[in-house]
């Protein structure tokens, strides 16, 4: 292990011991700030492609700084992003323009050939333009300060991964939050094993969403979240959310993780490049040197097969936790790409999307291993169908959830009738509701991305986010014959896409940060 590994290793430990001297009350939430200046220095004097993959592990861990009693929600991965931008700007970005300055030029020519940037710049526009027209100019400014943030890692993904070997890397740190995350989802599960559900809610409350979230969400989530599944002849059950403040955040961050793993298999790999094999010339090879060679080879296939058998466990333990989640919106926007996976297969002749049915066959298993995992904590016998109750109930129009979020969805489509043009404001959707603006805190939104933003930013705002996924889908279908496995990741986007119909999680700041980091490496060679 070289220096910057063990560099980079140091650091990243150092955090994940502040977060748990943090949580189990050893040290003050204060510990968080001594890490995250540690992170800061890492970052100002080592290499951008180190910085970047400590960054992307650390994504589930990010917390809270406690700047201030009253101030303690901003996440410091927004400190963070800022400073290895900066680095990465002046690194990188600055030499090219500085030349171009001195090269004769009055100024540097700034063009801008990306259309998902374009789209992107016309979608903040509007979001800045809707500042005009809201309740609260603080909430629209700072939601958008908040995307505008985010969209900063982006750029850094698209430049670094150009380099194949840093792509690897940077997708390699993507399955280990994918890995991180599932750790802490199954260890909710096996707790509640052996201690009482309501004190491992008023626990994780007040120990762990304090530290990753601030005091405010704390005290909220100790009288209501989505932790839980209820069903009228059994128990309470828990739903996995993981680091993230609920269910369906911890849901769609599975989706996206199953798109860094699946880049990773082996097996599919070995499909879409249809099963070739190396041929060797070995007549001018030794009998020593072929004896090595197989030898050699031997490792490397050992080593593949035991990589390959992880990928797949982590993407069946992803499944598992998908069901887990309790999320009938995840449940339910499934179907679609599954059926259209398995139409293409069989009118289509695509043979490259076989593994999709390897993967739907994990999906529906996953449904009794859920239930048996959650019910058998809560319940003296075993209940496999507590999943299949769960995903039924999505046909109960009295449920009510399901009769809430339609009622949501009546008052979002209301006032998109009223304010077409620019919506209500930017991070103002509480003002839909006739909600206090500070309820966008308490979980106040359309329960349908598309809506939120038609009923934020109106249907300017609405347009011009369709045709940044539009753009999306466009290019990587463009680059299917070039990277066959686009396919893969149309399937998983087209599965966040509809999910999209269900929940706003995507832009929980989490989930949208490992979204970027996908969508970077998809546009690596533009």
């Amino acid at each position: 292990m070289n220096k910057n590994k063990i560099s980079l290793l140091v650091v990243f430990l150092i955090e994940i011991l502040a977060i748990l001297l943090a949580v189990f009350g050893v040290l003050p939430r204060e510990a968080v700030l001594i890490s995250t200046g540690i992170m800061v220095f890492y970052f100002i004097f080592s290499k951008i492609e180190h910085s970047l993959i400590l960054f992307i592990i650390s994504i589930p861990l990010f917390a809270a700084i406690p700047i201030t009693e009253s101030f303690d929600t901003m996440a410091n991965w927004r400190i963070l992003l800022a400073i290895l931008f900066l680095v990465w700007f002046f690194r990188r970005k600055w030499p090219q323009i500085k030349t171009q300055i001195f090269s004769g030029c009055c100024s540097p020519k700034i063009r801008i050939k990306s259309n998902l940037v374009k789209w992107v710049i016309v979608f903040l526009i509007i979001g800045a333009l809707s500042i005009f027209v809201a309740t609260s100019s603080v909430a629209a400014i700072k939601k958008l300060l908040f995307l505008i943030n985010i969209l900063l890692l982006f750029p850094i993904i698209k430049d670094v991964a150009k380099d194949e070997a840093q792509k690897a890397r940077i997708n390699k740190a993507g399955i280990w939050t994918s890995i991180i995350i599932l750790i802490i989802g199954f260890s909710q599960v096996v707790s509640v094993y052996f201690v009482p559900l309501y004190d491992f809610w008023q626990w994780w409350a007040n120990n762990v969403i304090s530290v990753f979230y601030g005091n405010n969400l704390s005290e909220l989530l100790k009288v209501s979240n989505t932790w839980f599944a209820y069903y009228p002849d059994s128990p309470p059950t828990l739903r996995m959310f993981s680091l993230f403040p609920d269910s369906h955040s911890f849901a769609m961050s599975l989706i996206i993780g199953l798109i860094f793993l699946t880049f990773s298999a082996k097996q599919i790999h070995e499909h879409l490049s249809g099963f070739r094999s190396r041929k060797r010339a070995w007549f001018p090879i030794s009998i020593g040197r072929a004896k090595d060679e197989i030898l050699n080879e031997a490792r490397r296939d050992s080593r593949g097969k035991r990589k390959d058998f992880c990928i797949w466990f982590c993407i069946v333990l992803s499944f598992i936790g998908l069901i887990s989640s309790g999320s009938r919106g995840v449940w339910l926007s499934a179907t679609i790409p599954f059926l259209a996976a398995i139409f293409l297969i069989i009118f289509k002749k695509e043979k490259t999307l076989k593994p999709i049915l390897v993967l739907l066959l994990i999906f529906v298993i996953s449904f009794p291993v859920s239930s048996l995992l959650l019910s058998k904590s809560r319940q003296d016998g075993e209940d496999a169908t507590l999943a299949f109750k769960r995903a039924k109930s999505l046909a109960d129009m009295d449920e009510l959830s399901v009769k809430s979020r339609m009622g949501i969805w009546e008052a979002s489509f209301e006032s998109v009738l009223k304010h077409p043009l620019l919506g209500v404001g930017v991070g103002n959707y509480a003002v839909v509701l006739n909600e206090d603006v500070s309820a966008a805190k308490k979980g106040a939104s359309a329960h349908n991305l598309y809506l939120d933003i038609a009923s934020e930013m109106g249907l300017l705002g609405l347009v011009a986010f369709l045709l940044i996924f539009l753009e999306i889908l466009r290019y990587a279908f463009k680059r299917i014959k070039v990277r066959p496995f686009m396919l893969f990741f149309l399937f998983f986007f087209s599965w966040i896409l509809i999910y999209n119909l269900f929940d706003v999680v995507l832009f929980n700041d989490k989930v949208l940060l490992l979204f970027v980091v996908t969508i970077g490496l998809v546009y690596k060679d533009e």
